[in-house]
């Protein structure tokens, strides 16, 4: 079984973030503006780091062993306890699972099991992180790039496949969780996952089927 996958992330709880902010504001910062403006953007940018930033949203498109679609799971909620443990129960249903990503490697696999052994959730299966090889994990980003550190945006590879781009930004999922508009990052996640899931299919000359095609399953996790 394929599983493409995409996560969209939020910064750390206020409370944890208060609790574990391991730093201090430089001293060339003097006004109280300055540092307030400092501290905003440390707090962000925990939405990138798995130690203190949590999952909001997982999608998982399915393909077959014929690469034929099967379910677009959307898991997402405040609840990430459940979230992890919704995860682990669909991808351990497989016992070999691929994984299909666009920098999965370095952010959303290593993402999901930091916040998993954060919150006490025992993975069900072990994720191959492994570089220079594609027999687990297929990330786009990756390959394209041949391995070298400097990477392709996923819009940008769109583009250059020709086929349909994002339709959002992800600095943008903090401002619409924000706004309680959790059903829209839902469908921002998915339609990421169906972009990479595009891109996959060019790089390795199969054919692509339309987002209709995959039977949408929604599991949404309140606090």
């Amino acid at each position: 079984m394929k599983f493409v996958l995409d996560i969209e992330t939020l910064p750390a709880m206020i409370q944890e973030w208060e609790r574990l902010s391991p730093s201090e504001p430089p001293s060339k910062l003097q006004t109280k503006e300055e540092i307030t403006e400092w501290r905003e953007e440390q707090y962000r940018r925990t939405a990138l780091d798995g130690t203190y930033g949590r999952v909001f949203c997982v999608c998982l498109l399915e393909l077959d062993d014929k690469n034929q679609p099967g379910k677009a799971n959307l898991i997402y909620g405040d609840n990430e306890m459940v979230l992890l443990e919704s995860f682990w129960q669909i991808v351990g249903e497989h016992p070999r699972p691929f994984f299909v990503t666009h920098n999965g490697l370095s952010f959303d696999l290593p993402f999901i099991w930091k916040r998993s052994v954060i919150r006490s959730v025992k993975p069900t299966i072990r994720f191959n992180l492994a570089k220079y090889r594609t027999d687990s994990v297929f990330d786009t980003m990756a390959v394209w790039a041949n391995w070298e550190r400097q990477g392709i945006k996923l819009d940008t590879l769109a583009q250059v496949l020709g086929v349909p781009g994002k339709t959002n930004s992800g600095v943008e999922v903090f401002r619409m969780w924000e706004e309680g508009k959790h059903d829209d990052i839902a469908e921002y996640c998915l339609q990421d996952t169906y972009v990479t899931y595009l891109c996959y299919c060019r790089m390795n000359f199969l054919p692509t089927f339309s987002k209709s095609d995959f039977q949408i399953t929604k599991k949404h996790f309140p606090a």
